[in-house]
Order: C-alpha cells, then sequence, then structure tokens
C-alpha cells in the first residue's frame, strides 16, 4: 500500500524535454548532527555573554550567527537550478549491477561543488559540476530479477560548504533498464545443428584457409586445438578454418519440458551466450516470438532482449 506521506513530498518531475530542473521550492533543507552541535553551541555562547556581559563574547556569538545564516543560502543555493536528464542504461544479467547514464548541469552555467546522487537502498555518487560544463555520471542500481528494472526516484543531496546543513530534493525520472536472465549453463536440449551456406562468404566450417579462434568443446580434434594460447594462459581454444558452410542452431522454449518458465529462460540464455562467444548461427524460438538464425552482437542483443522481456508489461 502506497505511504499516503509521499502525496504531500514535493518532487522534482520531468519536463517535457525529459529533463529534471530543481527549483527553490522544491528544496528541503535541516542541520546536519554537526549542525545540531553548532546551534547549542551558539546558545550556550549567548548566555555567557548575556551572563558576563562580555563585548568580545557578544561578537564571536553574532559573528558565528551570521556564518550560519549565510551557510544555510549557500547550502540551498548549491542545488538550485540544477537540471538532470536521464540518458540510457546498460543492459545487465539478474544479480548484476546496472548503471544508468545521467547528465547533470546548471542551466545558467554557475559551479556546483559535492552534489551526492542515489537511488533508493542504492550505492550514492558524488560528484562537482563546474561552471558552464555538464557532467556525465553513472548511477548504480542493484537488479534481482529479469525485466525491466525501473530505479525510482533519485535523492539528490548536498552539505556544501559548511557541512552543518543538508540540503536534499527528490527527482523522479523515467529511468529504466533491461535486465536479461541469469545465464545458466546447462545443456538447452537443441537437436543437432542443421548445415547452411555462409552468410559471409568463405567463413564456414571447413579444412582450408584459417579464419580465427573460438573455445573448445568436448570432441574437437587434438590437431585443433591452439596450444600457445593453452601455454599462455588464455584458455583452450580450438583453431577455425574456412569453408563454405556453417552450424545453424535453433533455440526453442518448448523443447525445454522438465522446467519452470523462469528456468527455460536462464538456459536458453546461458546457450545465446555460448553461442555467441564461438560467433555461431542461432534463432530463437519462444510462444510468442520467433527470431531468425543469424549471428554477432546485435543479433545477441536481440536473442537477450526477447527472454528478458518474455510475458513481461512493457
Amino acid at each position: 500500500m502506497d505511504n499516503p506521506l509521499l502525496r504531500f513530498q514535493r518532487v522534482v518531475r520531468p519536463r517535457a524535454d525529459g529533463q529534471s530542473r530543481v527549483s527553490g521550492r522544491k528544496i528541503y533543507i535541516l542541520p546536519t548532527r554537526y549542525g545540531m552541535v553548532f546551534g547549542v553551541l551558539l546558545v550556550t555562547l549567548l548566555i555567557a555573554s548575556i551572563n558576563y556581559a562580555n563585548n568580545p563574547a557578544f561578537i564571536l556569538t553574532f559573528l558565528l550567527t551570521g556564518l550560519f545564516i549565510q551557510g544555510i543560502f549557500h547550502t540551498w543555493r548549491n542545488l538550485l537550478n540544477l537540471h538532470l536528464q536521464w540518458r540510457h542504461a546498460d543492459p545487465v544479467f539478474a544479480g548484476e549491477t546496472a548503471f544508468f547514464h545521467f547528465q547533470l548541469g546548471d542551466e545558467k552555467g554557475r559551479a556546483h561543488y559535492a552534489i551526492q546522487l542515489s537511488f533508493a537502498a542504492s550505492d550514492s555518487i558524488i560528484t562537482d559540476c563546474p561552471a558552464n560544463e555538464k557532467v556525465q555520471i553513472r548511477l548504480p542500481c542493484a537488479s534481482t530479477r529479469r525485466g525491466l528494472l525501473e530505479p525510482g526516484r533519485i535523492t539528490m543531496e548536498t552539505r556544501f560548504p559548511l557541512g552543518l546543513l543538508r540540503a536534499w530534493c527528490y527527482v523522479e525520472t523515467s529511468a529504466q533498464a533491461v535486465i536479461y536472465p541469469r545465464p545458466l549453463q546447462e545443456n538447452p536440449g537443441v537437436a543437432s545443428p542443421s548445415w547452411g551456406a555462409a552468410v559471409e562468404g568463405n567463413k564456414g566450417v571447413g579444412t582450408d584457409d584459417f579464419v580465427g579462434h573460438r573455445n573448445y568443446h568436448p570432441g574437437d580434434p587434438l590437431g585443433h586445438i591452439y596450444w600457445k594460447a593453452l601455454a599462455g594462459e588464455k584458455g583452450l581454444l580450438v583453431k577455425q578454418f574456412g569453408g563454405d558452410r556453417v552450424n545453424r542452431f535453433w533455440l526453442d522454449f518448448d523443447a525445454l519440458e522438465n522446467a519452470d518458465t523462469e528456468k527455460r529462460l536462464c538456459i536458453l540464455s546461458g546457450a545465446v551466450q555460448t553461442l555467441a562467444q564461438d560467433a555461431s548461427y542461432y534463432g530463437l524460438r519462444l510462444p510468442d516470438e520467433e527470431i531468425p538464425i543469424a549471428t554477432g552482437e546485435a543479433h545477441r542483443h536481440r536473442c537477450l532482449q526477447a527472454l528478458a522481456l518474455y510475458q513481461v508489461e512493457k
């Protein structure tokens, strides 16, 4: 159930251009623990000054009080007119930390210092915003399951310049990231690969021209193992030679009958990762979508995104 107190919070919301600008009415400000101690010290100095009628003590008390009042203004002003705009987010696998890319700047070109930003229950970052510049920042947010991760509001705060006061505001964003299923290295149950013509010319399976390396699979000929890489602690690799045919794999969701939906998606995610590393040609069949056989990094992301958003409301 929603917290009714959230209705009364002053939240910075995105404008039509996607930027969130911090206005003066959206900023909260309160003393820190050091500020409370400083306030107690001022009261004590004032009482002592009155009790002993000591003019230098009065001067010191009023000087420190004026410093504290000026600190209120400058701490509040350090957040004023900042604008934040979401750029993009890097897709990750479930359980990993997603990073959201934002652009931070000031519409009037003023400098801001020691600005701390964070999502709820996530690690924070501290950055400066130089005058007449826009800063690119990456905010972390932990992921727990596949789908679309919407981290929610950002808390933007500062204690500059004295550390006696904390000014903060809540910034609403439309940020979201695609979280891929956690890959499981299990047999996806694919049938024997079919053969097809190489899409990119002489880069299929053959015995003629050398075209690169791939990871070792049980059953590969010992004569094709790249022993120099093993000696250099680069892993067990196998030499690939050119031809005019390529392996074509189909990854089928319905072929995994002895697993629930989430485990099937994790197994298929692991299979996509393995085939992508080997530069194989593969396609993906889901109950509501079919991705044709292809290869490459863009194809890998397309397949993983289809697995991440399967039966997820977009």
